[in-house]
């Protein structure tokens, strides 16, 4: 059986050089305070690589994200309202080989 996972690219903002998240979390804490970032190291390093992308102002910068996922193995397969307005998520999927692996080892 395969095992899956998922990330879910953001929108923020509706301008041409609109900038793309993928799977940014944040611990919400005291009212007033700002949250804090909690974003796995993984997906933090390519938002990092979306930003240098969006910093270089070559827009739209979308197909280099993209480009980026799908050289990591993503497929996109949903995009989403997600209930802000002029925002946008878009859903991708991939196999985790190596944990697929190590279940069935565990089971013999």
């Amino acid at each position: 059986m395969a095992n899956w996972e998922y990330c879910i690219l953001l929108r923020v903002g509706t301008a041409i050089d609109t900038k793309w998240y993928v799977n940014r979390t944040f611990k919400h804490s005291e009212p007033g305070e700002l949250p804090a970032e909690t974003t796995a190291p993984y997906f933090a390093k390519l938002n990092e690589q979306f930003d240098k992308l969006h910093a270089k102002k070559v827009y739209p910068v979308l197909p280099a994200v993209l480009n980026l996922l799908g050289a990591d193995g993503w497929e996109l397969i949903d995009d989403m309202d997600i209930g802000i307005p002029g925002d946008q998520g878009l859903v991708f999927t991939r196999e985790v080989k190596g944990k697929a692996k190590a279940a069935k080892k565990k089971r013999k």
